[in-house]
């Protein structure tokens, strides 16, 4: 299940990044300029924030498997339809809708590893299906680059779409939303999976609404904390080859190179982390405080995007963004399994919804202010230090305001009990 979930997070932002390295074969063709091809990538981020809250209180409530499946055949309709049209107002219309079909992507991840993994196993769980993210949009780019070079970039939507309906029949083959509703597990692995929580996972869910939780100094923790994650992750994902290029002066070979070692680092960081938290939720620490502390470390590493913008060295300003990017993933795995720890029972679809709606909020915010300090200064340097403090900030929000608390359980009853009922 853990497999499926890195697969359709690797093809989720495989499809987001099909656009940019596509992009200046798409502007030539179509006779794009560089507004109309800025507001054609973000035009996915309009509807894909939007969607989070109310995908993540629909997962919880149809559950993940049709939910996956409705998604991921929709999100790769409209990747090969990216490939078809013509018209740049029918472009803006398929990449909005594409990012309502993408929006159930990590709400639904977070509820799979929720039912699926007991609580000291979902940190690495979590690292892995976020190892997705690198795999998709950094270690993918040559192989798309060649397919656009050597056959169009429409064939480079079109395969990317066929790629995710293979993917949605596996799921549907193979995937149930209970373990105990699936012929291949057994008795052994229904208790192992049930293990270590402390009520049984067939008690009644809590019945709390998303507003309710954001009086919670936990949730608004970990939304800050993904918003800091997501500035960085999306600056690098507009911004990094062409920094390279133009801020220090690579080749554009040179610098498709050296982009591939952020991404590197970030997926040993995804995985390095959740297996971290893990490891010492199993010696005994409690699940939040394991999470946290792995957080906070990743956070500030990603501190180290700041000394990357003042480097003269090539080689060394690359490291840095390295260890920058594989920071906030080490942060990031353990961003998603908490959710499951701090959410009220049933409801950890929604309360990762809402934490990938603010997350992404970055994703408005990030690509466009940093085009515009660098086109104002002349420079990357200001928009790199900015993204540092946001991370920077992060770690200390995390130390300080999330904790253990048990503040989404029932209160007990304060109505008397009838004569005679048992107490």
């Amino acid at each position: 299940m853990v497999v499926l979930i890195f697969l359709a997070t690797s093809i989720n932002y495989l499809d987001r990044s099909v656009l940019g390295v596509a992009g200046p074969s798409m502007m030539k063709d179509l006779g794009l300029n560089k507004i109309e091809f800025g507001v054609l990538g973000s035009a996915f981020f309009w509807t894909y924030a939007l969607m989070q809250i109310p995908i993540g209180v629909l997962v919880d409530k149809i559950g993940p498997r049709a939910i996956y499946a409705v998604a991921i055949i929709w999100w790769s309709v409209c990747s090969m339809l990216t490939g078809m049209v013509r018209s740049f107002g029918l472009l803006i219309g398929v990449r909005a809708l594409m990012g309502i079909g993408e929006s159930p992507a990590f709400p639904t991840n977070v509820r799979v590893i929720s039912d699926w993994l007991p609580s000291r196993e979902r940190g690495i769980a979590n690292g892995l299906f976020t190892m997705g993210i690198a795999v998709g949009a950094g270690l993918t780019t040559p192989a798309v680059a060649w397919v656009v070079t050597s056959f169009g970039w429409q064939t480079a939507f079109l395969l990317t779409g066929v790629i995710g309906l293979i993917w949605a029949a596996l799921w549907l083959f193979h995937f149930t939303n209970k373990p105990k509703d699936n012929k291949k597990v057994n008795a052994a692995e229904l208790t192992h999976i049930t293990s270590g929580e402390p009520e049984p996972l067939t008690g009644p869910a809590v019945k709390i609404r998303w507003g309710q939780m954001l009086r919670s100094k936990n949730v608004w923790a970990i939304l800050y904390g993904l918003f800091a994650q997501d500035y960085l992750l999306y600056l690098m994902l507009t911004w990094l080859p062409v920094y390279l290029v133009t801020e220090r002066k690579m080749t554009l070979i040179t610098a498709g190179f050296y982009a591939i070692l952020p991404w590197v680092a970030a997926s040993v960081g995804a995985l390095l982390g959740g297996y971290l938290s893990d490891r010492m939720i199993k010696n005994g620490t409690p699940a939040v405080r394991a999470r946290r502390r792995v957080m906070a470390i990743g956070m500030i590493l990603s501190l180290a995007i700041i000394p990357a913008a003042f480097v003269a060295d090539q080689l060394s300003a690359v490291l840095l963004i390295a260890a920058s990017l594989g920071g906030m993933m080490f942060a990031n795995g353990a961003s998603w399994a908490v959710v499951s720890e701090i959410a009220p029972r049933g409801a950890s679809g929604t309360l990762a919804g809402m934490q990938n709606f603010i997350g992404n909020i970055a994703g408005w915010i990030a690509p466009i202010l940093t085009g515009f300090i660098a086109t104002v200064t002349g420079s990357f340097v200001y928009a790199l230090v900015i993204a540092g403090i946001i991370g920077g900030a992060a770690a200390l929000v995390y130390l300080v305001f999330l904790k253990e608390r048990d503040e989404f359980r029932p209160e007990p009853s304060t109505t008397p009990a009838p004569e005679g009922a048992l107490q």
